[in-house]
Order: C-alpha cells, then sequence, then structure tokens
C-alpha cells in the first residue's frame, strides 16, 4: 500500500512538472528550469513499478501528461485531443514496458551505464514520434528551453534533440542518486554532465563570433496580423477579410515605403484565386480574386500570401508568391498536413468511421509534392531565396533542413494559431520555431491569423514581434547573414536514426537474453 502511494504520488508530480517546463495551462512561457527535475520522479516510478503494470503506468502517464500539455486541441474538437492522448498512451507504454524490461535483464557489468541507456530510449521515442504519418513535436523536452541563448546556439550542432539527450541524462543521473541515497560513488558522472555542459558554453562563444563576423544582407518586411478575421466561409466574410488585410497593408506601405515584401497569414484569402480568375464560374468569387490579384499587382514590393489553392491533385493548402521582378507567380503547397483536421488518413478511410470524418468541421487538402524556394531582389539588387513552411511545419527539422539546402536564406513561416485560443499554444509553436532558426542559423519572419507574428534572428532568440489578439502589421529590417552553414544542417538527424537504432538493437539482443533465461534456462 506505500509503495502505490509513492507510485501515485511520482505519477502525479512527474506529469505537473512536465507541463510547467514548456508552455502551458500554467505558464504561457513555460518555467524552463522545470526540466532539469521533470524526469526525476518519472525515472523513480519506472524504479518501483512491476513489469506487468508497466503498460498501464504508462499509457496512463501519456493520456494525462499530454491532456493537460495540449489542453487547447479540445477547442478544435474531442477528436483531437483524444486522439492525441491516445497516441501518446501508446507511446508511453510501449516506452515503460521496454525501460521496466531492461532494468531487469541488463547486464550487471553494464550496469553503471543503464543511467544513460534509459536516457537514451526516452530520447529515440520522443525522436521518433515526430516522424510519420501522425508526427507530433509538441513537448518535446528540449523546447522547454527555447529563450536560453546557451542551449539555442548548442542547437546548431546537434539539434534540439541534443538539448532533450542532456536534460534526460542530468534527470536520469539525480533519480540515480536519490533512488540510492549516494552521491559519492558518481561523483564522475556529475564531473562529465558538468564537462558537457562547458562544452556547451564554449561552443556558444565560438558560435557567437562566428555570427557577428559573418557578413549580412538585409530586406524590409511588413508582416500583416488580422486577428478579427473570422472562420465563417461566406463570400460577404471572405470580402470583409480581403478589406481589412489591404486596409493594414495600406497604412504599413504609406508609413514604410522602403518595404520590400509584405507578407499576409496562411489562408489569408481562402477562395483560390488563381482558379477563379482562371474559369471566372463563380462572378462573387472571380470579382474577389480579381480584385486581390489588381490590388498587389498594383504595389512595387513583392508579396507572400496565404491562400487555398487546386490543381490536378486536388485543393492544397497554398502560399502565394508575387514578385514585381517575375511574372510568373510561385506557388507552394503545404506537404506535412495536419491529420484528421487537414486530411483523412487513406488507411482509415471505411464507412464505419463516416460519422467521426463527417463531424470534423474542416477542410481537407491533399498533400503538396516537393519543396519550393523563392527569389527576392533586395534595393540593392542582390537576390535572396527564402522558403514558406506553413504553419506547424516548421515544427519538423528534415523538412525545414530541405529548404535549408534547397538554398533558403531566410525562412517565412505564415500560419493560423487563432484556432486553439490560448497563447501558450502560440508558444508552443513559436518555441518550435526558434530551435529551426538556431539549427540552421537563419532568420525566420512570421506572419499569424492570431499567434506570434515576429522576426527571429539567427540564434533562435526573437528581434522584434507584435501583440498577439489584435489586427495590425509589424515592420522590420531584418538581417540576413552570408550564406552559412551549420554543423546540424550538415549531418541533419543521421546521428539521431543510428543512436536510435543501436538503443532499439540492444532492446533486442535483452529480449534474446530473456528467451535464453526463460527456455534454455542460462543466461
Amino acid at each position: 500500500m506505500k509503495n502505490k502511494a509513492i507510485c501515485l504520488g511520482l505519477f502525479f508530480l512527474s506529469i505537473v512538472l512536465f507541463a510547467l517546463s514548456q508552455p502551458s495551462l500554467f505558464f504561457e512561457d513555460g518555467l524552463s528550469f522545470c526540466a532539469w527535475f521533470a524526469y526525476i520522479p518519472f525515472f523513480l516510478l519506472l524504479d518501483r513499478i512491476s513489469l506487468v503494470s508497466s503498460p498501464l503506468w504508462g499509457a496512463a502517464y501519456g493520456a494525462f501528461s499530454y491532456f493537460l500539455l495540449c489542453w487547447w486541441l479540445s477547442a478544435f474538437g474531442l477528436v483531437a485531443i483524444s486522439f492525441v492522448c491516445f497516441l501518446f498512451a501508446v507511446y508511453n507504454a510501449i516506452l515503460f514496458t521496454l525501460v521496466s524490461f531492461a532494468k531487469r535483464l541488463f547486464p550487471k557489468s553494464l550496469s553503471k551505464f543503464f543511467w544513460v541507456w534509459r536516457a537514451g530510449l526516452v530520447l529515440s521515442v520522443e525522436f521518433i514520434r515526430t516522424h510519420g504519418i501522425f508526427a507530433f513535436s509538441y513537448g518535446i523536452i528540449g523546447y522547454s528551453q527555447w529563450k536560453s541563448p546557451l542551449f539555442l546556439h548548442s542547437a546548431s550542432f546537434l539539434g534540439v534533440f541534443g538539448i532533450s539527450f542532456l536534460i534526460l541524462l542530468v534527470n536520469s543521473l539525480v533519480a540515480l542518486v536519490v533512488s540510492e541515497r549516494n552521491l559519492r560513488t558518481h561523483l564522475s558522472k556529475c564531473a562529465f554532465l558538468c564537462a558537457i555542459l562547458l562544452s556547451l558554453v564554449l561552443a556558444w562563444k565560438i558560435h557567437a563570433f562566428f555570427l557577428r563576423t559573418a557578413g549580412q544582407d538585409s530586406i524590409s518586411v511588413v508582416l500583416v496580423q488580422d486577428a478579427s478575421s473570422a472562420s465563417s466561409r461566406s463570400i460577404s466574410q471572405y470580402n470583409e477579410d480581403f478589406l481589412l488585410l489591404k486596409r493594414l497593408t495600406d497604412e504599413a506601405l504609406l508609413l514604410n515605403p522602403d518595404t520590400e515584401l509584405v507578407v499576409w497569414p496562411e489562408t489569408a484569402i481562402v477562395p483560390d484565386i488563381l482558379y477563379h480568375l482562371d474559369k471566372g464560374g463563380d462572378s462573387a468569387r472571380h470579382a474577389l480574386a480579381l480584385a486581390v490579384y489588381s490590388y498587389i499587382r498594383s504595389k512595387s514590393c513583392a508579396f507572400l500570401i496565404g491562400n487555398n489553392h487546386r490543381d490536378e491533385k486536388g485543393e492544397h493548402n497554398s502560399a502565394l508568391y508575387f514578385s514585381p521582378d517575375y511574372p510568373e507567380i510561385g506557388i507552394y503547397d503545404k506537404n506535412h498536413l495536419v491529420p484528421f483536421t487537414e486530411f483523412w488518413p487513406d488507411f482509415l478511410d471505411f464507412p464505419v468511421f463516416d460519422g467521426i470524418k463527417g463531424s470534423l468541421d474542416c477542410e481537407f487538402f491533399s498533400h503538396g509534392s516537393g519543396i519550393r524556394t523563392f527569389s527576392i531582389r533586395t534595393s540593392l539588387g542582390r537576390d535572396l531565396r527564402f522558403s514558406v513552411p506553413i504553419c506547424f511545419e516548421d515544427s519538423f527539422s528534415s523538412l525545414m533542413r530541405r529548404m535549408k539546402l534547397d538554398g533558403a536564406d531566410f525562412f517565412v513561416n505564415i500560419s493560423d494559431d487563432a484556432w486553439a485560443r490560448e497563447k501558450s499554444a502560440q508558444n508552443m509553436h513559436l518555441s518550435m520555431s526558434a530551435f529551426r532558426c538556431a539549427e540552421f542559423a537563419t532568420p525566420m519572419i512570421r506572419s499569424t491569423i492570431d499567434g506570434k507574428t515576429c522576426v527571429i534572428g539567427v540564434d533562435g532568440l526573437v528581434v522584434s514581434a507584435m501583440e498577439s489578439g489584435i489586427d495590425g502589421f509589424l515592420y522590420e529590417r531584418c538581417m540576413i547573414p552570408a550564406k552559412t552553414a551549420s554543423f546540424y544542417s550538415i549531418v541533419g538527424e543521421w546521428y539521431l536514426w543510428i543512436f536510435s537504432v543501436l538503443v532499439f538493437l540492444s532492446v533486442l539482443i535483452l529480449s534474446v537474453r530473456f528467451v535464453k533465461v526463460r527456455v534454455y534456462g542460462r543466461r
């Protein structure tokens, strides 16, 4: 009974500390220092539970922790929050089972490294869950350090998962010390982690020096935020949204005539401009498309706008790029769509799910094929290139790396975070944007319907931002460094894939060991 009470205490303490470390219900920015002990009760709990009960503990931990962290998903619908809770219940049921299983079969000769191994297993699960059709990057513990210059700079070497691993190692070691109640025998391990931290400080200073000495270009941008745009899908509302965007843009250009790029957020204009200009079947939509096109082409600066776009593959969530220097309209179709809100997975397309599918108040899109890099000519006659991750695409490091390697000098993120109606959700998204900038030493400008409209520097720190929840614009001269490649942009996630394969290979070896013990009665 006493052990169960302790386990319950550790269970709830771990969930609360995990939520506190990230932007959440408790604190909009999160308490980053909580990350450094959020997993201590997590590992202590794993030391106490039985192998048989570990899947249940893991499922409960995953469901409760992500409900507390991502409760704002309920604003979108019961299906969204239920699915995320179910998904992380499965992930953590597997994780808890593997750690409990390994603890009982880990070779005694290697037991002094078990604290590193279990931290590595948690990291591998964190990494793998950010890939595939149900990839979800929210809640990665490394993102808790999104306001720390030290860890942001360090991300240019090993990415956010390198920061996650350091945090997990610290938690795992402290949990080991607490469980054994003996610090003296683990002083060498503590010295090892301190050496890593000192290395990060040195890397931070070196990286900061190279960023300061690198040549720079600049571009003046206007980022429009139309927070009062409605979710209504009527043509009259679309016209009102355009008039609002037009008014805000005119005000910005009047005050800042040197503007080179204007950015409107994701789906700022819903009706497909290019389709309705060409087909003209719906007179009201044709008139709106013509008004938008004529307005943009009347300006001397470039425009990037969020718009629905259709082609032979279907309808897409897209970005359209209009440049006075290039007659062709550039199009980027969103590659990574949100499951159940932007697309319905094909393997779940059965009649039994028709009721759930029909209840979702959303529009399904087709996936884009490939990335696109656009070019803009600055007032000094230089050509800069940029890529456009749409909405939460900037949470996927592999996609952003492809954009960087394709020649992007800066990123432009267009988003609609208004649906969550919660600043913590906006900050969670912003934290991922910050790490992408730091990982690839590349600045980003963000235009949102209601979210964090801002400019982020090459170091991942926010240079300037406007208040969320209001209509307005942000003008900024964005500094673009000379073409540089961070270490992480070169190596990418290969080291993480290799690391994860080795971790799960060790699980397979332990499984063989288990079979030998049970079947043959020998180790």
